[in-house]
């Protein structure tokens, strides 16, 4: 029993820097990215961070709707996997954030933090960062073209860097988000391939 608690004691007084200088360094970028506001950034930002809002539904249904549309099953099947995949990394974040339940880091600072934005669920992990990597991926699995790709991921990082420009959240929040977004896109259409195997690894349409 001694020696358990030698352990767990040993572990925790090893971790409790790195958590200690992870969050100096998260309140840290927060300030530094406050100081860099403007008003045209201000809009800019807070409209990237809204078009999740958009884009996330647009795209499977719009997939899925051309698919039917075209009877191509590759598409519809594209489409499927896609929405799939942001509904698993939607649960998945909304369940690991009352797991943690991370206050927002405007309500851990009140008196050091200005946020642009007020959010009523927890802060860790980000989930639109979570859904617009998780996006960015499944269509650069379905689609492998470039032109596709490069768009998406930039759109998915610039919303990335939207959610701690508007100081709702921290950078280890994104970080978390981005590989929840990208490992659950990844899953989606890893489960697509098992369960429909007869159809193609990439669905074929003329972009």
């Amino acid at each position: 029993m001694k020696v358990s608690w030698i352990i767990t004691l040993t572990a925790f007084l090893s971790f409790s820097p790195i958590v200690s200088n992870c969050q100096n360094f998260d309140l840290e970028t927060l300030r530094r990215l406050e100081n860099t506001r403007s008003p045209f950034m201000n809009k800019t930002m807070e409209s990237v961070s809204n078009s999740v809002y958009i884009v996330s539904p647009a795209i499977p249904i719009g997939l899925i709707s051309a698919g039917i549309a075209s009877a191509n099953k590759n598409i519809t099947m594209a489409g499927i996997q896609i929405g799939s995949g942001l509904l698993i990394s939607m649960v998945s974040n909304y369940g690991t954030k009352n797991i943690f339940k991370r206050p927002r880091p405007y309500d851990t600072y009140p008196d050091i933090l200005t946020p642009l934005a007020h959010e009523t669920s927890f802060s860790f992990p980000s989930g639109h960062t979570s859904s617009a990597f998780n996006l960015a991926t499944s269509l650069s699995l379905q689609f492998p073209k470039w032109h596709i790709a490069v768009p998406a991921f930039i759109w998915a990082s610039t919303v990335a860097f939207s959610r701690m420009y508007l100081g709702v959240h921290y950078p280890s929040d994104v970080f978390i988000g981005i590989i929840m977004g990208v490992a659950t896109a990844y899953l989606s259409y890893k489960v697509k391939q098992w369960i429909y195997p007869e159809i193609q690894n990439h669905a074929t349409i003329k972009l």
